[in-house]
C-alpha cells in the first residue's frame, strides 16, 4: 500500500478536523435547541399552572360567596320568620291576658331580646351579603358595615376623601378584605378605636384599616382562613397590601393599594 503524501496527510486531517468540528457544532446547536424548547415547555407549563391556580383561587372564593348568600337567605328567610311569629305570638298574649307587674316585666325582656334577635340577624344577614351594595356601592357598604359594628367598647369610623361610586365584583372583593381585617380586630387587637380611610385618586384607592390595639408581630407569618382570603383577593385584584405600625406607635396600620382598572 502507496504511503500517503504530506498533502493527502494534511487534507485527510483538515477533513476530520471539520467534520469533527461540524459535529460538536452540531451536538452544541442540538443542546441548545433542546434547552430553549425544555425552557419554552417549562414556562409554559408555569403559566398553565398559575391559570389553574387563579381559576381555582377564583372557584373558591365564588363558592364562598355563593355560601354567604345561602346562609344569609336561610337566616333572613327561616331564622328570621320564626322570630317574627314569636314575637307576634307574645304580642298576642300580651294583649289577650292582664299581667301582674313581674309577669309584664318578662313580657317586656321577651319581646326585647326578640327585637335584638332580629336586628342581629337581619345584621349578620346583610354583613353575609349586602343586598344593597351594587347599588349604594363600596364606600356606602363600608360605611354601614363600620355604623353598624360600633359600640360602647369599640369605636368604628370611615372616611374617604371624595365620593366615589365602586359597585362592581371587584369592589366587592374589596369590602370583603375590609370585612375580615375589621373582624381580625375585633377578635384580636384590643382596641378602643378603629379607623377606616379610603384616599381615592385617578388610576387607585389606597385603604388605610388602622386601630390602636395591642399590634401585630410582623415578623410572623400568618397561616389562618382570614388571612388567607385576604392574601388571594388582594393578588386577585392586582393589589398590595402592607403592614406596619401607626405614626402613634400603638395598634397596627395595614395599608392596601388596589388598581382601579387592571
Amino acid at each position: 500500500m502507496a504511503e500517503l503524501s504530506q498533502t493527502e496527510i494534511i487534507y485527510i486531517l483538515v477533513v476530520a478536523s471539520t467534520g469533527m468540528l461540524l459535529l460538536v457544532g452540531g451536538i452544541f446547536s442540538f443542546v441548545i435547541i433542546y434547552q430553549k424548547r425544555m425552557l419554552k415547555e417549562h414556562q409554559k407549563q408555569k403559566e398553565l399552572d398559575e391559570i389553574y391556580s387563579v381559576k381555582m383561587i377564583e372557584a373558591q372564593l365564588d363558592s364562598q360567596e355563593k355560601e354567604r348568600k345561602r346562609i344569609a337567605a336561610d337566616l333572613h328567610d327561616s331564622m328570621g320568620s320564626l322570630l317574627w311569629g314569636a314575637k307576634l305570638n307574645a304580642s298576642y298574649l300580651e294583649r289577650s291576658h292582664q299581667y301582674e307587674a313581674e309577669q309584664q316585666k318578662s313580657f317586656m325582656e321577651l319581646m326585647n331580646a326578640l327585637d335584638q334577635s332580629l336586628q342581629l340577624v337581619k345584621r349578620i344577614a346583610w354583613e353575609l351579603t349586602p343586598q344593597a351594595f351594587h347599588q349604594a356601592g363600596l364606600s356606602i357598604s363600608v360605611a354601614q358595615l363600620c355604623a353598624g359594628l360600633t359600640g360602647p367598647s369599640l369605636t368604628v369610623s370611615f372616611n374617604e376623601n371624595e365620593k366615589v361610586i365602586w359597585d362592581d365584583e371587584r369592589a366587592l372583593s374589596v369590602y370583603r378584605i375590609i370585612q375580615e381585617l375589621i373582624s381580625n380586630c375585633i377578635k384580636h387587637a384590643l382596641a378602643s378605636t378603629l379607623h377606616v380611610t379610603f384616599q381615592w385618586d385617578s388610576q387607585i384607592v389606597e385603604i388605610s384599616v388602622k386601630d390602636d390595639g395591642i399590634g401585630l408581630n410582623l415578623n410572623k407569618e400568618r397561616t389562618g382562613v382570614g388571612w388567607w382570603n385576604i392574601q388571594q383577593r388582594v393578588k386577585q385584584l392586582n393589589a398590595t397590601i402592607s403592614i406596619g405600625n401607626p405614626p402613634i406607635e400603638k395598634g397596627t396600620e395595614i395599608l392596601i393599594v388596589v388598581p382601579l382598572t387592571l
